[in-house]
């Protein structure tokens, strides 16, 4: 597991297309952060979840990497402060 800490510089929501015609803003369910990280800046697309509905322009955020079952996942989540980092 990855974990990078950084800060939203953008929330948007991103191009969906359904059959190949674009869906109108209004039926897309994904949304889009850019965090600037002190690695540059990473672009997080993700399912629209409760959790992520709460995270905004400025919020400092944790971007979690892992590999399950040889599958790659990065997770996205407020950061509040760890005592281990």
């Amino acid at each position: 597991m990855i974990k990078t800490i950084g800060k939203v510089i953008e929330v948007f929501v991103p191009k969906q297309y359904k059959n190949g015609s674009l869906l109108d803003i209004m039926d897309r369910t994904k949304i889009g952060f850019k965090v600037m990280t002190d690695n540059g800046i990473k672009e997080i697309i993700q399912e629209q979840n409760e959790f992520n509905a709460k995270i905004m322009k400025n919020d400092l955020v944790a971007i979690i990497k892992q590999t399950i079952s040889d599958k790659d996942f990065v997770d996205i989540e407020l950061y509040e402060g760890d005592e281990n980092d």
